[in-house]
């Protein structure tokens, strides 16, 4: 009977000690992938970082104010000053179009495409107006004018530029490609850039290269054609015009992409300039329009246009890769 008694002790035993094993090895560590080991734990969880949020803000102070510096120092490159609408009293143009009051009289890239004013870029219109710049020109033919628009369309910026002299305006994208880029690098939040493509700020460098240029004749009638073709065309980006070139006709230089439209005529003579333009407000046939001729002296052209590195660059370029002057 000890025996027995004995032998069911020894059973209980045993049987305490699988079950203290079994319960050692459920707590044992979970491994992980770096070789290390870590408890389960029912309070771990996953952290989640969000993306920040892309701004929706099109236009703002901030971005208005970088484009007013933009012009600022951009105008004078051109030979011009403009004049920025305050967002309060109306802007004018020397030809009595007064905006953002007219601009339900304009047509956008010859549409009627609906165009307003916006302060934040956002509306109802086709065409959103968060700026407006104006500049009244001084050299004949008068009246002279070049009036940008920056704008948004569908959300994105649009550089528009006028130069109508009679009618309705007609705006269309600038083909000046510093205000279109630069606009551009503006709306994303960035800066203008360069604004004058050169290499150098020193504004005494400049003044003193602007002095000595300033006694450099230039007898080529080419680049003198290329410089009338600023004066008269100033919101042309001449440097885009594969198939601009010079021809004789009647005792005077032409220049031109070969349409009666966009053709100029001047003429040489001595220290003076004579060029010749259509009149304004005419409603005769263009093909039956006299010229009308207006006076520069070469000195002042060649301050104007070829005073800096860059225009001189520019001149060069242009006249040289156009084809020898052909005549009558």
């Amino acid at each position: 009977m000890v025996r027995i008694k004995n032998v069911r002790l020894l059973i209980v035993l045993a049987f305490g000690v699988f079950l203290l094993a079994g319960c050692s090895n459920s707590t044992k560590s979970v491994p992980v992938q770096n070789g290390t080991s870590a408890k389960k734990s029912s309070t771990d969880t996953t952290s989640t970082t969000s993306s920040p949020k892309k701004s929706s803000i099109l236009w703002d102070n901030k971005k208005d104010s970088k484009l007013s510096s933009f012009m600022r120092q951009w105008g004078p490159t051109m030979n011009q000053s403009y004049t920025k609408y305050d967002g309060k009293n109306s802007l004018d143009t020397s030809t009595g179009i007064k905006y953002p009051e007219d601009l339900n009289k304009v047509t956008v890239n010859g549409s009627n495409a609906s165009i307003g004013w916006s302060k934040t870029g956002k509306g109802n219109n086709e065409y959103n107006v968060v700026a407006i710049y104006n500049y009244v020109g001084t050299v004949p033919p008068l009246p002279s004018h070049i009036t940008y628009f920056f704008a948004f369309h569908n959300g994105k910026p649009v550089a528009l530029v006028d130069q109508t002299r009679d009618g309705n305006p007609r705006l269309a994208e600038t083909s000046n490609n510093k205000v279109k880029t630069s606009f551009a690098r503006i709306a994303d939040g960035k800066s203008a850039g360069n604004v004058t493509g050169s290499t150098s700020n020193n504004s005494s460098k400049q003044s003193s290269s602007n002095n000595k240029s300033s006694n450099e004749d230039v007898s080529d009638p080419k680049m003198l054609g290329v410089m009338v073709h600023q004066l008269t065309m100033p919101d042309d980006d001449i440097e885009k015009e594969p198939m601009l070139g010079v021809y004789t006709h009647n005792d005077k230089y032409w220049i031109g992409i070969g349409t009666s439209v966009s053709t100029v005529g001047y003429s040489i003579d001595g220290d003076n300039i004579h060029y010749y333009v259509r009149p304004y407000g005419s409603t005769t046939p263009t093909y039956k329009q006299e010229r009308i001729e207006h006076t520069i002296s070469k000195k002042e052209l060649i301050d104007k246009y070829y005073s800096t590195p860059a225009q001189k660059q520019v001149v060069q370029d242009v006249a040289n890769r156009m084809p020898a002057i052909d005549g009558d």
